[in-house]
Order: C-alpha cells, then structure tokens, then sequence
C-alpha cells in the first residue's frame, strides 16, 4: 500500500513538471509572438499593398463585389481624418455601415502588427493613386463655392434644398442675416442644443472642413447660399 502511495505521488509529481513545462513553453511563445509584432515595423507600402489593397484596389480604385470604395479620389486630408476616425472609432456613421466593417478590418490590421500613422498611409495613397496629387497645393485658398460644392452640399444638397435621409435641413429656405447667425454659432460652437443634435454633427463637419484648409467666414457662405439658392 505504502508502495503504491509513493509510485502515485511520483505520477503527480511527473504530471506536475509536464504541466509547468507546457506552461513555460506557451507563455515563451506567446511573448515572443507579441514581441515580434511590436518589432516588426511595416512602412505604409508595406500595409497598403499586403492588407487595404485586398478590398480597395492595388491602385485604390475600389472593388464594388467587396463594397469597398475608391480612395484614389479623396482628398489629401480628408483621407488622414477618415483614417484616424477609424482607428480611434469615432466615426459618426451608424451601426452597420461600411465603416463598422473599416473598423474591424483596421483592428485586424493593428493585432497583425502592421499598425501604421494616418497620416503617413494618406500620404501614401494621395501621392501614389491620386490623378490630382500631382497639383496639389499645401497653402491653396479655397472660394465659398467650391467649398460648397465639394463639402457642404453632400448632406445639404446642390441647390442647398436639404436632404432627408441625411438629416440635413435646407438652407435655401433661410434669410440672409438668420443663415449667417446660424454659420457664426457653428463656427464658434455656442449653440444651446442638447448633445446628439444636428448641430453637434454640424460642428464637427465643420472642424473637419476647416482641417482640410476650406476656412470661410460665414458672412461669405451666407452670402453665396442665399445669392445662388435662396427660393425668393
């Protein structure tokens, strides 16, 4: 019996040191794992071409089967906030969209090691894929209309007539010195309403617009929506 008890704890033992190994051995390897995927330093070359290309294009031109859109046709600094929207998750699209997959897709990215700098992937594809880069002014100073145009009108419409199922009120419909006061609010953010309104998205629209180098006083803006658009 004693002999018995002696050969079980020598088992137990044995069992004991296998199970300690095995730990070692997986935790050896998982750091290592870790340790190589902080060192391994991808250049955004790198990134674009084995991960973002798979979905939007060696050139960036998009794939529709993948509902992946162009980048070869954005803007420079719209490019590096889209990117730093998602990698920091506070992009203001709803749940479901194409960015909740972009967001997904970027922290696959991020655990692969291949985290990079929004700006430095921007700089890349604008520079690379971009038909306009060629052109590109750092310093241009942009007119009210092509600001209008390029920025304000993908939610408030061409002829400033709104658009519903974007929320965005029509501004065609508004006297000069009421639209203008309104723009004045924005710009300097003392507007009364509560959290989660339009106007926090239109503050922050227009961050992101004066961001890209498209600053404009609103007594200009004012002037050119209620010239052109304005339903007298």
């Amino acid at each position: 019996m004693a002999c018995y008890q002696v050969e079980l704890n020598l088992l137990k033992g044995i069992k004991m040191q296998v199970n300690k190994t095995l730990y070692l051995v997986f935790m050896i390897g998982f750091l290592t794992s870790g340790l190589y995927a902080q060192n391994n330093k991808y250049t955004a070359k790198e990134v674009y071409t084995l991960m973002c290309s798979k979905c939007h294009g060696i050139n960036a031109e998009g794939n529709i089967e993948k509902s992946a859109p162009p980048l070869n046709n954005i803007d420079l600094n719209e490019l590096e906030i889209s990117l730093f929207d998602l990698k920091s998750g506070a992009s203001y699209q709803s749940s479901g969209t194409n960015h909740d997959v972009m967001q997904h897709n970027m922290k696959v990215i991020i655990q692969k090691g291949m985290n990079y700098d929004s700006k430095e992937m921007a700089n890349y594809i604008f520079f690379n894929f971009n038909k306009d880069a060629k052109n590109y002014k750092k310093d241009r100073k942009y007119t009210v209309s092509e600001i209008y145009e390029q920025m304000c009108s993908k939610c408030h419409g061409k002829n400033a007539q709104g658009i519903a199922s974007k929320d965005a009120p029509a501004l065609n419909n508004k006297l000069l010195h009421d639209l203008e006061l309104e723009l004045v609010d924005i710009q300097n953010k003392t507007l009364t309403q509560s959290s989660g309104t339009n106007h926090d998205i239109m503050e922050r629209n227009h961050s992101i617009i004066e961001k890209k180098g498209m600053k404009y006083t609103p007594k200009e803006m004012a002037e050119y929506i209620n010239t052109n658009f304005y339903n007298k």
